[in-house]
């Protein structure tokens, strides 16, 4: 027989009775969608080989991944970086650690999803722990020596490079094949064939590519390739 528990519906409080082990559940009177907060009361999630039962197990998840990392296991690390993203969990070390994998596979589209979740973190927290971590990240070279910095100004991400510089992101770090600053790397010759993210064909944005060399220069970058913008 399963576990059950009580709680209130939010919408109309009625009592309703969960099963452990569920994290919603809907009410029979009034239809309302309730999360189940407790912690002994999570989804069972499995992905892969990783099996997640509680919120307490998301701690030994991310320093297994974090070890992976450190190993360069990205595909492991990711699979338990991903069991606790589904458990629910809002750990902002959980998607330090997917940016850092995202820096290691270049994957520009799945960073920003990481830094953009992160910069909400921040917000909502308001902690000096999860800023302090943001700018140790900040530092962190992937594929090619590449910074979060690198990606931002490559894919022309104005809100992320304002993102990454506020938080310690080096104006001035050379990194890439092709010994590139944040500044120099988005006027570095692509093949025609090369698209964006989101799969359309590459075509730089001059006014945002100025803009964003404009905010690096105010912020220290040298200015080395000027190429008429």
């Amino acid at each position: 027989m399963k576990n059950v528990t009580t709680i209130k519906c939010a919408n109309c409080g009625a009592d309703l009775n969960a099963e452990i082990n569920r994290e919603y559940i809907f009410c029979t009177y009034c239809g309302g969608k309730n999360r189940i907060e407790s912690e002994e009361m999570k989804t069972n999630i499995k992905i892969g080989n990783i099996s997640i039962s509680a919120k307490t197990e998301v701690d030994n998840l991310i320093s297994s991944a974090e070890y992976a990392i450190n190993i360069k296991q990205f595909d492991k690390a990711n699979e338990m970086l991903i069991a606790s993203i589904m458990s629910g969990c809002e750990d902002y070390r959980v998607y330090i650690c997917k940016a850092m994998i995202d820096l290691h596979t270049d994957d520009g589209k799945s960073l920003f999803t990481s830094l953009e979740k992160l910069k909400s973190i921040e917000m909502k927290q308001n902690n000096n722990e999860v800023t302090q971590a943001i700018c140790t990240l900040m530092s962190y070279r992937g594929i090619n020596g590449v910074t979060a910095l690198h990606n931002s100004t490559f894919h022309e991400r104005f809100d992320m490079v304002v993102f990454c510089v506020e938080h310690g992101g080096d104006v001035n770090l050379i990194a890439g094949m092709n010994r590139v600053s944040p500044i120099s790397i988005m006027f570095v010759p692509i093949a025609k064939t090369l698209s964006k993210i989101d799969g359309t064909p590459f075509i730089r944005n001059k006014e945002i590519v100025k803009q964003i060399r404009q905010y690096l220069m105010q912020h220290g970058a040298k200015d080395k390739w000027r190429m008429g913008y």
